[in-house]
């Protein structure tokens, strides 16, 4: 494949899944082939936030007179990762956000069958939802706090990705609802070579960060529970008829907080 087509699928994967590229015309064919670039994609979004987090704290500890050396005082560190997390917001049109919200809803309802695909599909918000929403938000505000606060900037950039490659792990893990849908056609694009490449990345990802001082546990316990999650939420969506978007946009979210919990 010539780098010009890598180019167009990278960009089919940005505009796909964030703001950060024009819009682009998609084909059930060419949404599929830009999966694999799905984690690529939250890299680029990462980067953002993290460089717009960067530059906040970097005024306010100029204002407030602190020293990155020294550590940033929790107030300018919660200020900056809120940014972070608004200019994520709005980068993705809160597209995973929704999806999270979603299946919090028809989990916490406890129905099954056609009445969970119902919950599934209404795009209410109840009580379950704002729960998901209010849990997995503040995580990832106090975790991203947590990191900026310590002078780590490493992690927020990756954390993006690593919750992209979530979704990829999870569309490979389950058979779709329906094979035309978004859900389905994410799982289209998620082959067994995908899922081997991501896999082998992920790998790879870990013993870079162990060789910049993440701890062999950390890494341990990192791979392990996402795994974990992963297997959880594809036997859930099984159980419920197979994988939608929803289940997909809420994979990238909890994934992105537990690798920000996981590298603290």
């Amino acid at each position: 494949m010539s780098p010009a087509a890598w180019g167009g699928r990278f960009l089919d994967a940005l505009a796909f899944l964030s703001r950060l590229a024009p819009p682009r015309s998609f084909t059930a064919q060419s949404l599929a082939a830009s999966v694999p670039w799905f984690a690529p994609a939250g890299l680029a979004l990462g980067c953002l936030c993290t460089l717009a987090a960067w530059l906040a704290l970097t005024i306010l500890s100029t204002a407030t007179g602190a020293s990155h050396a020294m550590g940033t005082a929790w107030p300018a560190a919660a200020l900056a990762a809120w940014l972070w997390l608004a200019l994520e917001l709005w980068s993705t049109r809160g597209l995973h956000w929704d999806g999270l919200a979603d299946l919090g809803d028809a989990c916490g309802s406890g129905a099954s069958g056609a009445r969970f695909r119902e919950i599934l599909r209404d795009s209410r918000l109840g009580a379950f939802g704002a729960l998901s929403l209010l849990l997995i938000f503040s995580g990832q505000w106090l975790a991203l706090a947590w990191h900026l606060a310590a002078g780590q900037w490493l992690m927020p950039v990756l954390a993006p990705a690593w919750g992209r490659a979530c979704a990829v792990w999870l569309a490979a893990s389950a058979p779709p609802h329906n094979p035309d849908s978004l859900g389905g056609l994410a799982c289209a694009g998620a082959g067994p070579t995908v899922r081997r490449v991501y896999r082998l990345g992920a790998l790879l990802l870990v013993c870079l960060l162990a060789a910049l001082g993440l701890s062999f546990w950390q890494g341990l316990v990192l791979i392990v529970a996402q795994y974990c999650l992963t297997r959880r939420l594809a036997a859930q969506a099984r159980s419920h008829g197979g994988l939608s978007g929803d289940f997909l946009g809420a994979a990238i979210e909890l994934g992105q907080l537990w690798f920000l919990l996981a590298t603290l």
